[in-house]
């Protein structure tokens, strides 16, 4: 890969955020770095069970695991992941080349599986890959119910290819809610995503759904019952 794809693949990958597990200290710390090349937010944790705590909690655009961790292993936290959002790309770091490892994963839809100790042409590769199939899957700008659109890259919200102002908690909300297409968000998802404290008040959350629903021109948020919220999306 030349210079010039290279910066641009890097520029692609830097805004956006990662999940990586990884039981091994050293592991962790060296691959962290690693992707750090590419990524400015990565979020490193221990085991698959941490691992789907913060994957629940905050939307991700990529997540790299390892398979072999204590508790919850690789396995089992992309099965988790899968049953929430089946779009999301994930890579799998492993040092066991076994067949039936590799064969689940692929059943479960991941997008690469890389042996350990991995190239960095490897993880370029594999990102290339990624980055070009998201491009036709998921495009950065996304649609939405009633004209409006929203650009995951620069964070605006259009309508009628004007954009609409929005406040920072109400950008971070729009980021939760286009994580996932058949996803629905409760009211403490959105809390812990939006605000950054400890406190608990689910009327806070009302009332910043009420403001952003009075931007708009018809509800691009759907609740339900019992359950919390979830985005309108463009019905072709």
């Amino acid at each position: 890969m030349d210079q010039s794809t290279l910066k641009k693949l890097i520029a692609t990958c830097k805004p956006l955020r990662v999940l990586y597990a990884e039981d091994n200290p050293q592991v962790r710390l060296q691959t962290t770095k690693m992707l750090s090349m590419y990524f400015d937010h990565i979020v490193s944790v221990t085991d698959g069970k941490e691992g789907w705590e913060q994957f629940q909690a905050h939307p991700f655009d990529m997540v790299f695991t390892d398979i072999n961790m204590a508790g919850m292993d690789g396995l089992g936290l992309i099965e988790a992941i899968r049953s929430k959002d089946v779009h999301v790309p994930i890579v799998v770091f492993s040092a066991y080349n076994n067949p039936e490892y590799f064969l689940t994963t692929i059943k479960l839809g991941i997008q690469g599986y890389l042996l350990k100790p991995f190239q960095f042409e490897e993880v370029v590769q594999t990102l290339q890959k990624i980055l070009n199939l998201s491009h036709h899957a998921s495009p950065c700008t996304l649609e939405l119910e009633g004209g409006y659109c929203w650009d995951k890259q620069t964070k605006c919200l259009c309508y009628e290819k004007q954009e609409v102002p929005l406040s920072k908690r109400e950008m971070f909300l729009l980021d939760l809610l286009t994580s996932s297409k058949e996803r629905i968000f409760s009211s403490e998802e959105i809390e812990i995503a939006v605000f950054d404290d400890d406190a608990c008040d689910n009327k806070r959350v009302r009332n910043l759904l009420s403001r952003f629903r009075q931007k708009l021109s018809c509800d691009l948020i759907c609740s339900v019952y019992g359950e919390g919220y979830k985005l309108r999306w463009h019905r072709p």
